[in-house]
């Protein structure tokens, strides 16, 4: 026991002693926790910049104008037809232009059925998509009251020009999300991604540290003589001071008003299993490769993408199948599809076992690497192994 206590304040003392590490398991997720949640804290887009060309410029356009303007979404600059339109966008970045044709009123009132052009600046997909179905809404009702009111000045009562106007009714209602908060669906999985890379890089750094200060045979092998020990009392100080990283994190949910009620055993069993697999993982790349430098290197070519490969944005079932095994590989996927379950959808332990059971079979096959890199590597071995 006193072996383990002093193994324990020496392991304590190199994470302190180390800036980089420091900054990496406590500064991190500190820091990109509240930059992350301040950039979506709105949780909703509005006040889209939308330019509106009106060329016929009559009470029917302006009608139609300020029925657009009304949306919160939408902030609409007016132009009649003398600009750049092209400049304009690269000038102030706007998500839509709609042209209001010329005698735009006066073929409505011939029947002639004029069209409004809407062209949507899909550079960036997620303005371009709340413009568009804003623009929508403003143009369909308006289409929908112009018609109605036309039917009522043939002597038709309003309630049943409705009816003939709208053959059917359609309600939409959401469930899961229902205020549609960008802050609800992104955030917890940005800190799902912060967890996994700061478990990585610190413990990618574990091992090759005492390669490079040449303290692995001298000070801290003798001490240990066994793999999964030497491994427990690497991984040990991290796992304790992770539960104040959660901790923290796990305090911001209210500062940004993201609602986190979900089942405390199916969340803890999730984040165990997650520091778990990513423990394993970077103690196999520090044994594997005993170089700090290296070690984060690679570490980093395989955290930077996972977050696209996770399928939390763009999901799984419309990538390719070979891009979906690797990216069953990496743990951040089974992590977030779990966290997704618990957090929308109000999930419980035996709705996350798929997920789990992902990240049980990383980590015991990282565990094996590990295991056997103790055994194999010439560098690893002690003589009375």
């Amino acid at each position: 026991m006193k072996n383990f206590i002093s193994l324990l304040k020496r392991e304590f003392k190199l994470f302190t002693s180390n800036s980089v590490v420091v900054a990496i398991f406590i500064g991190a997720p500190l820091a990109y926790g509240l930059l992350l949640g301040a950039v979506y804290s709105k949780g909703k887009v509005n006040n889209l910049p939308v330019l509106v060309v009106d060329i016929d410029d009559t009470p029917l356009s302006h009608r139609a104008i300020e029925m657009l303007d009304d949306s919160e979404i939408l902030l609409v600059d007016v132009s009649h037809g003398n600009d750049d339109i092209k400049q304009a966008i690269i000038d102030k970045d706007y998500s839509t232009i709609i042209t209001i044709p010329y005698r735009f009123e006066a073929e409505i009132i011939q029947k002639r059925h004029p069209e409004i052009k809407v062209e949507i600046n899909s550079a960036n997909i997620v303005p371009a998509n709340y413009a568009a179905k804003a623009v929508q809404v403003a143009l369909g009702t308006l289409n929908a009251g112009i018609e109605i009111q036309s039917l009522t000045k043939t002597g038709m009562p309003a309630i049943t020009a409705l009816e003939q106007y709208e053959a059917f009714s359609v309600s939409y209602a959401r469930f899961f999300n229902k205020s549609g908060n960008y802050v609800s669906f992104m955030w917890p999985g940005v800190l799902g991604v912060i967890l996994q890379q700061v478990f990585m890089l610190v413990m990618a750094l574990s091992f090759a540290r005492e390669f490079e200060d040449k303290t692995y045979h001298t000070e801290f092998y003798p001490r240990v003589n066994n793999a999964w020990y030497a491994m427990l009392i690497k991984a040990l100080p991290f796992w304790v001071m992770g539960i104040g990283i959660v901790a923290l994190l796990w305090s911001m949910f209210p500062l940004f008003k993201v609602p986190f009620q979900v089942d405390p055993l199916a969340m803890v069993s999730l984040l165990v299993a997650l520091i778990l697999s990513v423990t394993f993982m970077g103690i196999a790349v520090s044994l594997a490769i005993p170089s700090q430098l290296k070690a984060t290197e690679i570490l980093m070519v395989i955290a930077t993408p996972s977050f696209i490969l996770s399928g939390f944005t763009w999901p799984l079932s419309q990538m390719p199948e070979g891009i979906v095994l690797l990216a069953k590989t990496i743990p951040l996927t089974h992590f977030l599809e779990g966290l997704r379950k618990l957090m929308q959808y109000g999930a419980t332990f035996n709705d996350i076992l798929p997920q789990l059971k992902g990240l049980m079979y990383i980590t015991i096959v990282f565990a094996a690497i590990c295991y056997a890199l103790f055994k194999i590597l010439p560098n690893l071995k002690k003589s009375s192994v």
